[in-house]
């Protein structure tokens, strides 16, 4: 602690020291070059590894809630898909049970019906007591209840209004019901083959569904702080360049590599895949200087840059806050506002100033 207290306070005094001067010989023959500091209206952060992911509520999955065996497939996997395109035919012993709990209470709905039917004119006229034809329609009521119930539970095991009025009118059991796609997009996985038997709510098909996706990349955490939720940036990925969100930081922190899952939006566009994977560019709107990263040197652990004055040459301490491949971007100062900053040769100034600290 002491040693690295130390090197800062050297450094500090370094950057507040007298500054260089050159003979114009001496700039000439060590080849010092200045350029105008440049000001930016983007902050790049840098790069890093991101993947493209699919939004969970556009993912669908189609599941029984019986025990059945795939009789027969429709799609394959990555196919596109259309909502109410039939994906396949299954059959299974619950299936066949409901079916036939159905007929009979549709049977029992028909029989009292007529009951009921039969006995209204008989007890309008008189012929007899008016409380058997209340019973007989509370009899009739309690089916229509019933097979109301039933319907309901076909409709849950994936049969259609066609198939349940065809069963109720016909009073025919099918061996098999057809599994049809409730949403449109593409078939992301097929869990299943003809012939394999499946168990109650596994996935059988997951259907991802059209729409934007997201993009989530691991970024060091001092640099994934300096993005706020919900903020505008620009990304570079996949060969584009377009504007995003940031959605969400991971409330987390890698504690082996220090870095934070941030996740951005895509464009809608259908250009980018789901588990894509590519480096990604990262640039925010935020006043920021550029500088060459061959003008930025270290002076015990303090970054800094030369920039050129009347009377020499001086060394200013800088914050780097974001870089790409061959610039830093660096807090605004003000001693660096219209300054003219060392790009070659700095290693000589740098050796001069050390120089004249150790005499």
């Amino acid at each position: 602690m002491k040693k690295l207290l130390l090197g800062l306070s050297i450094s500090l005094l370094m950057l507040k020291a007298t500054p260089l001067t050159l003979t114009k010989e001496q700039e000439k023959d060590w080849q010092i070059k200045t350029q105008n500091i440049e000001r930016s209206h983007a902050l790049a952060l840098g790069e890093f590894m991101a993947e493209v992911t699919t939004p969970p509520q556009q993912l669908h999955a189609v599941s029984l809630p019986f025990e059945a065996q795939i009789k027969k497939l429709y799609v394959a996997q990555y196919e596109p898909i259309k909502k109410g395109q039939l994906l396949a035919d299954v059959t299974g012993r619950e299936w066949i049970e409901i079916q036939k709990r159905f007929i009979a209470d549709a049977i029992e709905l028909k029989h009292h019906g007529h009951l009921a039917e039969r006995k209204r004119p008989l007890c309008e006229e008189g012929i007899i007591p008016k409380k058997e034809c209340t019973s007989a329609n509370a009899e009739h009521q309690a089916d229509k209840i019933k097979v109301a119930a039933s319907k309901a539970l076909l409709r849950g095991y994936g049969a259609s209004k066609k198939s349940i009025h065809d069963l109720f009118s016909k009073l025919k059991i099918t061996k098999t019901i057809q599994v049809r796609s409730q949403v449109t997009g593409t078939l992301l996985k097929l869990n299943v083959r003809s012939g394999k038997s499946t168990t109650p709510s596994e996935a059988l098909f997951v259907i991802q569904k059209k729409g934007a996706l997201w993009l989530e990349a691991d970024i060091l955490f001092s640099k994934a702080k300096l993005l706020k939720h919900g903020e505008s940036v620009e990304l570079a990925f996949g060969g584009e360049k377009f504007n995003a969100k940031v959605l969400l930081h991971a409330p987390s922190i890698n504690p082996e590599t220090q870095t934070q899952k941030v996740r951005f939006s895509l464009p809608n566009k259908g250009t980018f895949l789901t588990g894509q994977k590519e480096m990604l560019k990262i640039s925010v709107k935020k006043e920021s200087l550029k500088v060459p990263k061959k003008a930025v040197i270290s002076l015990g652990g303090v970054d800094a840059l030369f920039i050129a004055k009347e009377q020499g040459f001086e060394s200013v301490a800088i914050k780097v806050v974001g870089e790409d491949v061959n610039n830093y971007f660096v807090q605004p100062k003000s001693e660096l506002n219209g300054a003219s900053i060392v790009v070659r040769s700095v290693a000589i100034l740098k050796s001069m100033l050390e120089g004249g600290e150790d005499e």
